[in-house]
């Protein structure tokens, strides 16, 4: 290399080396960062003084349908007397006709700690301030120690971190524990405070509620331990993922676990220090710039190759000392500059059109396919805003429904409804997100423009109820279960883009009106329809689709109440049975919502002459509850979602 090509290659290195620290200063690439890091926890001892005490799908088949009489935890806690503490990740917030018992219990036990949930806040200075927030009832509150359990995931849904320092008036849930348990203060109040997670879910010690009530588990077992009493069952949908996940989420009660392992054995974690990274980026490119001028291109990759490999070792060794070192700056930093250095073209048209078809052509329609390889400038790979529709739909009861089948039946059946619901999804222009288990993710909108997204979705979404009533029918004639689905669908921004690592990402959707769509989803087993759909969704859709309001609910998480709607079928298939059930339905809301109880419930009981309805049953339940129990004159009819 001639002295006037390494100048160059000198201004070339820094300049990579600028642009890459300013892509880290603008945190691009952090989210493949975090991915890669994930992979780095684990593999480590769980503690044995920390028990989980789990309600999982054995102590529900046993104790019966949740939520329990609350005899059931008076008993488990008598009989944890003589644990060090026994936090109980259990909401205790609406009254019950057994109280008493758990009142009384809790109040000679003096061990007991209960949670409190922050249901909004504000952030003031930096620092994140709890306000609204619901509380165990009275007597509980009183007679024991409260911690808040709030888990804020990170912006791709993972659980990384607790945040230590809410401001209120309650400490965190794990702190109270640490420091009953230790008799210290915890003085590590961090924002962040980010988990050392011990391994997979399942990790640590765990017991059936029914076995420690019922007495099968010998209770000096427990003696001096902290003991974690809380939700492990799918079905009560409190769990997260977490870098260990590999797939399964982890229950709420078991990131309390880690946290408290965390804390104790002190064993925190932090990220490398900003400047010591920028300083690596520049040294690292300065020499790949070395190794270039000094070996062939074939050798020079070889040992550019081998350095990254060992940075990574030395990023794992770091990981176990505490330190998470960046992985995709560095290795960046010697590829980019290599790349820079001997070519100035390095994607050709032809592997675009290839990456292209392999990303989304198993995903999305043909159509989209082609327009994407003639015009890739429409494709922004690193992520972007942009006004969607979003669907979520479940197989309802699909943890019953697998034990009735061997794991290659199950398989089998799933790929036959999945391949169909996919197809109607495809044919109508979405994407489709991902799968989880039974549940089918997509989205309308993106990667291209679709102005009728909300239509596509919804059309979507009927398509695939008919399509399930065909295959219900053959189902039954071959002996097989039948099954139901719930769909959720909601329009709003979201940010859209490839996410994961440089080896391997999705094309995925993240944000509010996300998380919005999955709990809609949730709520149709609530009201017993198979379709609902937003207030965003409607105003895009309501000339051509017949929708029934349902309800003016706050779910779980959101602060904001939003009005619910289930989606009936195309305006032109209305009949007068529809139209008229979703008259008088809304004839009772609207006297619902002006507290006149027994004009709604003659309302409802007419939507019931109609049909068998799940959503009248459920409003004149309310009614009769709030005739005996009128609500105060600032009443606004926004129902309080306390589940997922």
């Amino acid at each position: 290399m001639q002295i006037k090509h390494l100048k160059k290659g000198i201004l070339i290195s820094f300049a990579v080396s600028f642009i890459l620290s300013s892509f880290f200063i603008i945190g691009l690439f952090s989210n493949i960062q975090i991915s890669l890091s994930d992979n780095f926890y684990g593999g480590k001892t769980a503690n044995d003084n920390i028990v989980v005490i789990a309600i999982d799908d054995k102590s529900l088949q046993e104790i019966g349908r949740w939520p329990w009489n609350r005899n059931e935890f008076a008993n488990a806690i008598r009989l944890l007397k003589d644990s060090s503490v026994v936090a109980i990740d259990v909401a205790f917030f609406e009254k019950s006709e057994n109280d008493k018992e758990i009142i009384d219990a809790v109040r000679s036990s003096g061990n007991v700690i209960l949670p409190v949930e922050y249901t909004s806040y504000i952030e003031e200075n930096g620092s994140i301030i709890g306000k609204d927030i619901l509380l165990p009832i009275n007597g509980l509150r009183e007679n024991t120690s409260l911690g808040y359990i709030n888990i804020i995931s990170d912006k791709d849904g993972v659980s990384r971190a607790v945040n230590m320092d809410i401001k209120g008036e309650y400490d965190s849930f794990a702190e109270l524990i640490y420091e009953k348990y230790t008799d210290n203060k915890f003085k590590l109040k961090s924002q962040r405070l980010l988990v050392n997670f011990v391994g997979r879910p399942g990790s640590f010690t765990t017991y059936s509620f029914t076995d420690v009530v019922n007495g099968r588990i010998d209770a000096a077992d427990f003696r001096d331990k902290i003991i974690l009493i809380g939700a492990t069952s799918p079905d009560m949908h409190d769990d997260y993922f977490v870098p260990t996940s590999n797939g399964k989420a982890m229950p709420g009660v078991e990131i309390h676990a880690n946290t408290l392992q965390t804390m104790i054995n002190e064993d925190f974690l932090y990220l490398e220090d900003d400047l010591i990274l920028i300083l690596t980026i520049f040294i690292s490119s300065i020499i790949t710039l070395f190794l270039i001028y000094r070996f062939s291109v074939p050798i020079s990759s070889l040992i550019i190759f081998g350095l990254i490999i060992l940075y990574t070792f030395i990023s794992i060794n770091l990981f176990d000392m505490g330190i998470i070192m960046n992985l995709v700056y560095i290795p960046l930093s010697f590829i980019s500059t290599q790349i820079s250095l001997i070519a100035y073209f390095y994607f050709s048209e032809k592997k675009e059109k290839d990456r292209i078809t392999s990303a989304f052509g198993k995903y999305v329609s043909p159509h989209i396919v082609k327009e994407l390889i003639e015009h890739p400038e429409k494709l922004n790979l690193g992520g972007e805003k942009r006004t969607i529709t979003v669907f979520f739909s479940d197989i309802r009861g699909f943890t019953n429904l697998a034990e009735r089948f061997k794991p290659e039946e199950l398989v089998n059946f799933l790929n036959e409804y999945l391949s169909d619901m996919t197809n109607i999804i495809i044919d109508n222009g979405g994407v489709v997100d991902k799968y989880i288990g039974d549940a089918i993710m997509a989205f309308w909108g993106a990667p291209l423009d679709e102005k009728d997204h909300a239509k596509l979705a919804c059309k979507t979404s009927l398509q695939m109820i008919n399509r399930l009533e065909l295959l219900r029918k053959r189902w039954k004639d071959e002996g097989k279960p039948e099954i139901n689905i719930g769909c959720g669908i909601n329009s709003g921004e979201a940010v859209i883009g490839n996410m994961g690592s440089d080896k391997r990402f999705d094309y995925t959707a993240m944000g509010d009106a996300v998380n919005l769509g999955s709990r809609l989803e949730g709520l149709t087993k609530q009201y017993g329809v198979n379709i609902i759909i937003s207030e965003n969704t409607k105003k895009y859709v309501n000339d051509e689709f017949l929708v029934r309001e349902l309800d003016f609910v706050a779910v779980k998480g959101k602060k904001e109440p939003i009005k619910i709607y289930e989606l009936i079928c195309l305006i032109n298939d209305a009949t007068k049975r529809d139209i008229k059930l979703k008259d008088m339905f809304e004839n009772g809301l609207k006297n619902y919502s002006e507290m006149r109880w027994d004009n709604a419930i003659k309302y409802f009981k007419d939507c019931l002459n109609i049909k068998e309805d799940k959503a009248s049953k459920i409003f004149i339940e309310r009614c009769l509850d709030y005739k005996k129990n009128p609500p105060d004159k600032n009443w606004n009819h926004v129902w309080v979602m306390k589940t997922k």
